[in-house]
């Protein structure tokens, strides 16, 4: 007789299913109705005074519009997926208590940005997010961010000799 190792599957308390589907539809609705303020926020930005240049508003409104292009065919996707006769795959999302602490982190980082600088912000979010994210090991979560902060300053403040406030 051979030996086999059964796995038993254990009950998942902490554990969210949803449709892959209807997760592609909700969440393109939310992204195409935040798409959607950026791309108004950046046709206010200064428009070029050179005919060649993009000016100021020229990146970020390219930027929203071929995300909302990818958004909308991720809805469309999403939409031809609930409409189908098919049996839909399933996510399974773990620890959704930890997604959504998360992404009240990176909301929290967006707003506290200006206040916090670029380096304090990014160093204390970014280890935030890693805690939060189940990052336990106290070196990787003291480095990563430090590593981070170094990288920004060696690339933008030395190389590019961009100033951050």
């Amino acid at each position: 007789m051979e030996n086999q190792i059964v796995h038993e599957e254990t009950p998942d308390t902490d554990l969210i299913r949803v449709s892959m589907p209807v997760l592609e539809t909700a969440a393109g609705a939310v992204l195409l109705s935040t798409l959607s303020w950026y791309l108004l926020e950046a046709g206010k930005l200064p428009k070029p005074f050179n005919a060649t240049d993009i000016g100021a508003g020229g990146f970020p409104t390219l930027i929203a519009v071929g995300t909302i292009f990818a958004t909308l065919l991720m809805i469309g996707f999403g939409v031809a997926g609930i409409l189908s006769k098919e049996e839909a795959a399933v996510i399974r999302w773990r620890r959704p208590f930890y997604v959504f602490v998360t992404g009240l982190l990176l909301v929290g980082q967006a707003v506290l940005f200006e206040m916090l600088g670029v380096y304090l912000g990014v160093g204390l979010f970014s280890a935030a997010v890693m805690l939060a994210a189940g990052e336990r090991r106290p070196l990787h979560v003291l480095a990563v961010p430090l590593a981070l902060v170094a990288f920004i300053h060696v690339t933008f403040a030395i190389a590019l000799n961009v100033a951050f406030p």
